[in-house]
């Protein structure tokens, strides 16, 4: 369900002077102190003390559940497990842990993790995914990892489609692992990694009420499975398509095979050629949008996806069976 969150919590001036004292550190050399005592305890928590912007001193918190927990199928039903490690941590800075209520969150990675067994098949479906659309509402494509100072670099197994809000991301695992050269977990082997990752203005604009919107700050708000799965509904469902791939000609013989009148066979034919030529944007150039939804829903129904594996692609498949099909739709 989750992969990392980040969350602050207001605090008080007197409450950062007394973790100085009784820690013996500056409150910038905290993360570094949390992570030599404790880092054995509450793995993949990164932690730091600010009073930038308003004033306020925060206390931020960036949490790799699946480290945190141990374990990397996360539901619903472990927001209790993870509320507890978090107050655990508040505890041993403050010697309470009342400002859990208070906390803020500013960002969740909800993912869903595929395994595909023959890395030949992940390399089609990311060969593949890089011709979605170059852009969905404020959504744009992007190609490559995004760095420290927010640029995206150049990067094959990575596309994201990234908005100052929500990003909806998919990368090989593995491959990510070795360009970091990081050991690769177990429960990453083979892995196709789908991200929908809500950023902080989404958050605060789903939280304000004059918006029509009263989802509040919590984590436990954005934990819970029908916000999950509706944020991969409505953020990969538009973007991602349903249906089989198939090369050009295994797609055409379906189509020639299917009830659908001659007239739409050969519509659906041509619209393929067109995806195949460039992307699943070309069409567009000679058709309206109304009509291009149409021949995506035709196609829908046929369980053709609108992606044509390439004819040339080495040692591909006629046929590749889509991963998000009993995710999504």
């Amino acid at each position: 369900m989750i992969h990392t969150i980040k969350l602050y919590f207001p605090i008080e001036y007197y409450e950062v002077m007394d973790l100085q004292k009784r820690f013996n550190i500056i409150y910038t050399q905290l993360n570094d102190y949390f992570a030599n005592y404790y880092g054995g305890k509450f793995k993949g928590v990164t932690l730091q003390i600010s009073n930038k912007g308003n004033g306020q001193w925060k206390l931020y918190m960036f949490i790799d559940a699946i480290l945190l927990l141990g374990k990397f199928d996360i539901t619903e039903d472990d927001y209790i497990s993870l509320e507890q490690e978090i107050t655990n941590i508040l505890w041993i800075l403050f010697k309470h842990f009342l400002h859990f209520r208070h906390h803020i969150l500013q960002r969740i990675d909800y993912r869903y993790d595929l395994v595909v067994e023959e890395k030949l098949h992940r390399d089609i479906l990311l060969h593949l995914y890089q011709k979605l659309t170059k852009s969905h509402r404020y959504q744009k494509k992007y190609i490559g990892k995004l760095d420290a100072e927010g640029v995206f670099q150049k990067y094959e197994t990575t596309v994201y489609h990234s908005s100052k809000s929500v990003q909806a991301v998919v990368y090989s695992k593995e491959e990510e692992r070795l360009f970091k050269k990081e050991e690769i977990q177990e429960y990453e082997k083979n892995v196709l990694r789908f991200e929908v990752r809500i950023l902080q203005d989404h958050i605060n604009y789903m939280a304000r009420q004059d918006k029509g919107n009263c989802r509040p700050k919590k984590l436990k708000e954005y934990m819970k499975e029908e916000v999950y799965r509706g944020y991969f509904r409505k953020y990969m469902s538009p973007i991602y398509h349903p249906g089989e791939f198939n090369k050009l000609d295994e797609a055409r013989k379906r189509i020639r095979n299917s009830s659908l009148s001659d007239s739409n066979k050969d519509k659906l034919i041509v619209f393929l050629k067109q995806v195949s030529s460039h992307s699943i944007d070309t069409p567009l150039k000679s058709m309206t949008k109304a009509t291009f939804r149409n021949r995506l829903e035709m196609l829908s129904q046929l369980g053709i996806n609108p992606i044509p594996i390439p004819k040339n692609y080495p040692k591909a498949p006629n046929t590749l069976s889509n991963p998000l099909d009993k995710f999504l739709w």
